[in-house]
């Protein structure tokens, strides 16, 4: 074919949207959008590999500031040093890794939701994260309240995730006598820890002391005379009531209950 230099000259190439109904589509009212975060249907094998460039290949994006969103669960990786420069994540999924400094993050103020969960981790050092709400660290090393007391000085702090409601993934921590009630007072702002609310965490408390109350009256019933024998148990709830104000006052009839149970044991001695 000849090439014709004047045809060529008058040809219009300009975008033309209507031109793009022939092939059942119109390119101008594209939403880009939609195809933005392809990490939700590719999977990525890192195998313990992670830099800035990595990150913008998952996130399909050229910019470092314009990932909110980023999830490196289940990649073996070790350091997350690179994460300090993406300042924008609000949500960061770290589960099942083999992380055991998470200081790199303390840049991330804007970060609300973080999964570090069945890691290495030791010590939650997370000063820096101002606008953190919630906090997963089932599955690591934390031993001590020692460990997570810098928590504390985070406002905006709610939740946090030890262990699972069902007791699996525990930190050393969670053997610890009573570690909940030493939470509780040590992070100010937190209102559920393992899935259980403040009441709800009073309340077992309060079930725990009635045990210990009836197996020493199940003691002194064997050895005391009749009389002492006359003192009731108290029953222990069978269920806990999830509503605040029926929990408030399921609280305060157990603890009528042990002050008068008190009074009986009194005078035994």
């Amino acid at each position: 074919m000849k090439y014709d230099k004047n045809n060529h000259q008058n040809s219009d190439v300009r975008p033309n949207p209507n031109k793009s109904k022939y092939l059942g589509m119109n390119t101008a009212s594209i939403d880009i959008n939609k195809y933005r975060d392809l990490k939700q249907t590719q999977d990525f094998n890192l195998q313990g590999n992670l830099n800035l460039q990595i990150i913008k290949t998952i996130s399909n994006t050229f910019e470092i500031n314009t990932i909110f969103d980023l999830d490196l669960s289940n990649q073996k990786i070790e350091k997350i040093d690179c994460l300090a420069e993406c300042i924008q994540l609000v949500q960061l999924n770290l589960h099942n890794n083999s992380i055991s400094d998470i200081s790199p993050l303390n840049t991330l103020k804007y970060l609300s939701i973080l999964n570090i969960s069945n890691n290495q981790i030791a010590k939650l050092d997370l000063v820096g994260l101002n606008s953190l709400q919630n906090l997963e660290a089932q599955g690591n090393l934390i031993q001590s309240v020692e460990a997570i007391k810098d928590l504390d000085s985070i406002e905006t702090f709610t939740i946090l995730y030890l262990q699972l409601p069902s007791g699996e993934l525990k930190n050393p921590i969670c053997d610890i006598n009573n570690y909940r009630n030493q939470i509780f007072k040590a992070i100010k702002s937190l209102s559920r820890l393992d899935g259980y609310t403040r009441e709800q965490q009073c309340l077992h408390s309060e079930v725990q002391y009635i045990e210990e109350i009836n197996i020493k009256i199940e003691i002194q019933n064997k050895t005391d005379p009749w009389y002492a024998q006359q003192i009731p148990k108290v029953q222990k709830p069978t269920s806990v009531q999830l509503d605040d104000q029926e929990l408030k006052q399921s609280v305060e009839e157990t603890k009528r209950s042990l002050s008068n149970l008190e009074k009986k044991l009194a005078l035994l001695k």
